[in-house]
């Protein structure tokens, strides 16, 4: 883990991204090549930059499984 940040598979398209908690509320992601298609396609219906749309459900349920099992710690 480098900078907090640890890498968290999305387990419904495989992709992966650096992934952070600071609290049980917050959490920093920072994708490391394209986003997901459906954050992309979420991004261009609301026509704004994928980095501000919310993350997609499974990429959050991916976080909170890493969480779970001790692979991202909330700092």
């Amino acid at each position: 883990m480098a900078g907090g940040l640890a890498e968290v598979r999305c387990e419904a398209c495989g992709l992966p991204v650096r992934a952070g908690k600071r609290s049980a509320m917050q959490t920093s992601v920072q994708w490391s090549g394209p986003a997901c298609d459906r954050l992309a396609e979420a991004a261009a219906t609301a026509g704004r930059p994928p980095a501000l749309v919310p993350t997609c459900p499974e990429l959050r349920a991916s976080i909170d499984r890493a969480v779970r099992e001790g692979r991202l710690e909330v700092s």
